[in-house]
């Protein structure tokens, strides 16, 4: 099928780096992730002058109490910065009325979705490759398994591209931006609190609720497993909340 989403991704490109939104959430990612990696080298640093005052090797835990605390923490922030990034999308155009504009445009809804949906995945890439550069700042003084970075990197890009996902579904809900946000950040709470009930439950609930939780998907990622289940279930996810984006769309034409 032939798309023609190039003009709505880089209208959305410009419109997402002219905002000032784009700037603090970017600022504040970089702050939150330095005040992150710094705790957690700083308590590294502690915990490996008492394993080697032990005769012990702190490089093997390195994985489990650097990386792994540092990722959990930005998927923390993931919740609170990207329903910020994804509120705009389409509430914005609603307030503005632009959205009317869009669909006498010679493009279809998934065009419309599909490239304003892309455009902030490239914004949430040039937030991931903030965080490489925390990794890159210890060559020389430690040995990380490289092959677990690139699959934790890659485990927060799938999270992140599936919260923009559904922040753009709540996006479409709404001509607010604010309760687009809201809706947002109660999504993705909403799955924090299922992992946590998950991991805590026990029987069947536990097991349905863990194959519905994203950050359960994601956790093999951080430790270097690599499973097609897991693909699976964030092409899933993804794309069942830009059905649902369609969808709306397509209700709200015919209103």
């Amino acid at each position: 099928m032939k798309t023609n989403l190039s003009p709505v991704f880089w209208r959305e490109i410009k419109s997402l780096f002219w905002s000032p939104i784009a700037y603090i959430v970017l600022g504040a990612f970089t702050l939150l992730c330095s005040y992150f990696w710094g705790s957690i080298v700083t308590n590294y640093s502690s915990y490996s002058m008492q394993m080697m005052s032990r005769g012990g090797q702190a490089e093997m835990k390195l994985m489990d109490y650097m990386f792994a605390p540092f990722w959990g923490n930005l998927l923390v922030t993931f919740i609170f910065l990207l329903p910020l990034v994804s509120m705009r999308a389409f509430s914005e155009e609603k307030k503005s009325g632009t959205i009317e504009m869009l669909f006498t445009l010679p493009l279809t809804d998934l065009d419309i979705v599909l490239g304003k949906y892309l455009a902030q995945l490239a914004f949430a890439g040039v937030m991931l490759l903030i965080t490489l550069a925390y990794p890159l700042s210890i060559l020389g003084l430690a040995h990380p398994h490289w092959a677990t970075v690139a699959t934790g990197t890659l485990g927060l890009a799938l999270v992140a591209a599936s919260f923009l996902a559904l922040g753009t579904l709540a996006s479409s809900l709404s001509e607010n931006q604010v309760v687009s946000a809201a809706l947002g950040f109660g999504s993705l709470l909403l799955l924090f609190i299922i992992d946590w009930v998950a991991k805590s439950g026990g029987g069947l609930l536990q097991s349905i609720l863990a194959e519905l939780s994203v950050l359960g998907h994601y956790e093999p990622l951080g430790r270097g497993l690599v499973n097609l289940k897991d693909f699976t279930y964030f092409a899933f996810f993804i794309g069942f909340c830009l059905f649902g984006t369609l969808r709306v769309l397509e209700s709200k034409k015919w209103r």
